[in-house]
């Protein structure tokens, strides 16, 4: 009985959360980002703002929303699990196919948080915080498994093909230039490591 409650409660938070940030979705895209209130999403969404600031910090946050953040937890933790005798770079290069976008309603979502960066590039900074901890973890990563410093150029130079990799392909399909935005990641990840070696 306990686990259904539990089960339930989850539910329902999940569902607090969704609703929120479609909610922040429409209004910013509506009314613009800057002319959005918190106040106006909760209320939107039929929650209070006491309720907002339970599941996100900021509007900046409800932006990306967990979509963005719960899948660096899931790098981090898919690259902590990959073989000890497996190379970096083949650990890096599976983790990032798991974890290609491919669900549609994810990719639905992703695609409106685009466009209202392009509509509005003060939100830039945004998406380039998130992309930049991509970017750090799989150095820490790479560093760790070859036994050198996440700032020795090869781990920096494995972070910037993963980096380089998804925004090539984000961008890219989002202006609608690459159909497959799995594919052409995966692509552009070959071609920026084509020339590196499994080690250091």
């Amino acid at each position: 009985m306990t686990g259904k409650v539990i089960n339930r409660r989850e539910q329902r938070k999940e569902h607090t959360r969704a609703a929120l940030e479609e909610a922040a979705l429409e209004l910013f895209a509506q009314r613009g980002f800057d002319d959005t209130t918190v106040e106006e999403i909760a209320a939107a969404a039929g929650v209070s703002v006491r309720t907002f600031f339970r599941y996100f910090s900021s509007k900046q946050h409800v932006l990306f929303g967990d979509v963005a953040h719960r899948r660096l937890a899931d790098l981090r933790t898919a690259l902590a699990a990959r073989p000890p005798g497996e190379s970096p770079l083949a650990s890096v290069r599976a983790v990032l196919e798991a974890g290609d976008l491919t669900g549609a309603d994810e990719l639905a979502q992703i695609r409106a948080r685009l466009r209202l960066v392009e509509a509005q590039p003060t939100l830039l900074q945004t998406y380039l915080l998130i992309s930049e901890e991509l970017r750090q973890q799989v150095a820490w990563f790479v560093g760790e498994r070859c036994g050198v410093p996440p700032a020795h150029p090869y781990p920096l130079l494995v972070a910037a093909a993963a980096q380089g990799a998804w925004d090539t392909a984000l961008w890219s399909w989002a202006a609608g230039l690459s159909p497959d935005l799995a594919g052409t990641r995966r692509a552009a990840f070959d071609q920026l490591t084509a020339g590196l070696t499994d080690q250091p």
